[in-house]
């Protein structure tokens, strides 16, 4: 968990330690990676979460005729397997209860409280749409990746804590059994950090003794070289003059637009100064010397240049949160779901929040 954690900070840091000076390919989005498909059966976009201009790629993704007709498939983070059938209904078009639907964003195991971003839920009704316009062996299926689990049998943070231990389990057995066994394709969207490989060295061993376990992805792409291309969405800085310097070279690429390869390139050089990696962003375990606490850092500073290619959806300023799900503030009996969910998981109470807080626009860097 704590590795998650981290890695979701990191997400808007640097993209390479490479210094060298490359050239990148640029190339509309969507063209792009639908032609990383031709090599590649596993695309994964590795996201910040809620960022509203993700969300909205996703949709105009799958809305794209070649998704269907060459991918077909997609796995994601911001659904709970226990209500598979409940979704494969939904997108094919079925009548589900809205009390019903919801449980697939509820019953979540490593989403604090439940996913709460609207942007999700819209990109199963974007599936459902573009399905209903397909013949039924032409549609897209939806893989919810999250382990299945039942809220009403958890009773303490111990519980939970077991359940999420085993999150990686569920990804890798969608992932073998649905796509790579039947020689399939598949979109896969989850946070950056799930992707990321572990620490290495004598840092990596106390890292992993403390409870940082390894990344379904790291074993994917051992257990299956090369099968998987994985893109890194573009996340601004708060150093707004750095940002806007890094984007004086993005100017006349296409919004969005798909650039590869990151590592050694100047915009991963230019990024990289723009998100400097601090030693007080983290909580190392104790045990761990200074010297391998050096070297963690320097491992996290380079954590996006794992990924091979850079989404770009628009400069740092533009990027906004998808607002919450109004079920949050509207529906009292929801609000009491969540609220046990976010004290079993965290054995605190929930927050109280204000309603303006719930509905005011959000920009990632205000």
């Amino acid at each position: 968990m704590k590795r998650f954690l981290i890695a979701a900070f990191l997400l808007t840091a640097s993209i390479s330690t490479g210094l060298a000076q490359s050239a990148p390919t640029v190339s509309p989005a969507i063209d792009g990676i639908l032609e990383v498909f031709k090599t590649h059966p596993l695309v994964g976009i590795g996201e910040h979460h809620r960022i509203a201009q993700e969300l909205d790629f996703y949709a105009a993704l799958v809305r794209d005729p070649r998704f269907a007709a060459e991918v077909g498939n997609v796995v994601v983070e911001f659904g709970g397997a226990a209500r598979q059938d409940v979704i494969d209904r939904y997108v094919n078009g079925e009548d589900v209860p809205y009390s019903e639907l919801r449980k697939v964003w509820t019953d979540t195991v490593g989403w604090l409280p439940v996913v709460t971003a609207v942007g999700y839920p819209a990109f199963f009704a974007q599936v459902r749409e573009t399905n209903l316009g397909l013949p039924p062996d032409k549609r897209i299926h939806v893989w919810l990746g999250e382990p299945v689990i039942d809220w009403d049998n958890l009773k303490t943070h111990a519980d939970w804590q077991a359940l999420d231990e085993t999150r990686d389990i569920k990804p890798i057995e969608v992932i073998e059994k649905q796509i790579l066994t039947p020689r399939k394709k598949s979109l896969i969207i989850y946070g950056y950090g799930h992707f990321m490989p572990s620490v290495p060295g004598s840092a990596g061993e106390k890292l992993k003794k403390a409870g940082w376990r390894d990344n379904w992805g790291e074993k994917i792409r051992r257990d299956h070289p090369g099968k998987m291309f994985v893109v890194l969405p573009y996340g601004g800085s708060r150093d707004k003059a750095c940002a806007q310097d890094v984007e004086s070279r993005m100017t006349d690429w296409p919004v969005p637009a798909l650039t590869m390869p990151l590592k050694g390139s100047e915009t991963a050089a230019k990024l990289r100064i723009c998100n400097p990696i601090k030693a007080e962003n983290f909580n190392f375990p104790p045990g761990l010397t200074d010297s391998e606490k050096q070297q963690v850092l320097a491992f996290e500073a380079d954590a996006p240049s794992y990924a091979d290619a850079l989404l770009y959806l628009g400069p740092s300023s533009s990027l906004t949160y998808s607002p919450y799900i109004p079920d949050l503030y509207l529906d009292q009996d929801y609000g009491r779901t969540i609220a046990r969910h976010h004290q079993l998981q965290t054995g605190e109470s929930y927050p109280t929040y204000l309603i303006k807080d719930y509905t005011r626009a959000r920009k990632v860097w205000p």
